[in-house]
């Protein structure tokens, strides 16, 4: 087997986002990779102040960050709450990509989302499809936000030869997702729907628009195993998709 580039044996490891469906995918993950996992609740540290931000990173001196923390939710949420997903989520990727270069995290991991590419993007969705055409309106300032994360760790990798690299996840699902009718994905909510009919003797649930629309979704376990991969072998400026290569219809869910 090859070695990797950037073992994480021995090493101080946060988790940002570490309650989230991602980040407590992570922490599991990382418990076979014998380092140390660093983690703090929002409740301790607010990501979006920039001050308190770099004050921990300078006092527990991690060796990698997971940017697993964002502010995230399905289709009503981003188009109730724009300013707050676009303000939290810019916020936070550029008080800890900028902290981490400034107390010389060895490296950065920023995980961004499939809504980066344009609505009508070529199927499946390929890297370079990135910037090439209009995003989906609903989703479109949480989108800015990750796009500017991706750029900024690119930016930061070409003027200070920073080692921080960018992950495009799939459509997950698994432990820890968001079962809320308003605020939670596709995947979830249908499920909670499904349940909920079931329950009260109904034969149909109600969705969405048309139910055409193809997305491409991922175990979030499985998500985790590839950004610890990617992690540890990976480190170029280019964004990596992490998918199942594999896309289905709303309906056919």
């Amino acid at each position: 087997m090859t070695e990797a580039i950037f073992p994480l044996s021995g090493k101080r490891i946060w988790v940002t986002g570490h309650r989230g469906m991602v980040g407590s995918a992570l922490v599991r993950r990382l418990q076979s990779e014998n380092c140390e996992i660093l983690t703090i609740s929002r409740a301790e540290l607010d990501l979006c102040r920039q001050e308190p931000v770099e004050n921990w990173i300078s006092t527990n001196k991690p060796d990698a960050i997971f940017l697993a923390a964002a502010k995230v939710g399905g289709i009503f949420a981003n188009e109730n709450y724009p300013a707050e997903f676009i303000h939290d989520n810019l916020s936070i990727e550029v008080n800890i990509i900028e902290a981490a270069r400034k107390f010389s995290v060895s490296k950065v991991q920023f995980l961004g989302s499939v809504c980066i590419y344009p609505k009508l993007a070529p199927q499946p969705v390929k890297e370079e499809a990135l910037l090439s055409g209009f995003l989906e309106p609903t989703n479109e300032w949480y989108a800015v936000a990750k796009i500017a994360g991706l750029k900024m760790a690119q930016a930061y990798r070409r003027e200070y030869g920073c080692d921080f690299i960018s992950a495009m996840p799939a459509n997950l699902y698994g432990p820890g997702d968001n079962f809320n009718l308003v605020r939670g994905h596709v995947l979830p909510a249908l499920l909670r729907k499904a349940h909920e009919a079931k329950t009260a003797g109904l034969q149909e649930i109600g969705i969405w628009g048309s139910g055409k629309p193809r997305r491409e979704f991922l175990h979030v376990d499985d998500c985790a195993d590839a950004l610890v991969y990617l992690m540890k072998n990976y480190s170029g400026e280019d964004h990596i998709n992490v998918g199942a290569g594999e896309d289905i219809t709303i309906l056919a869910i």
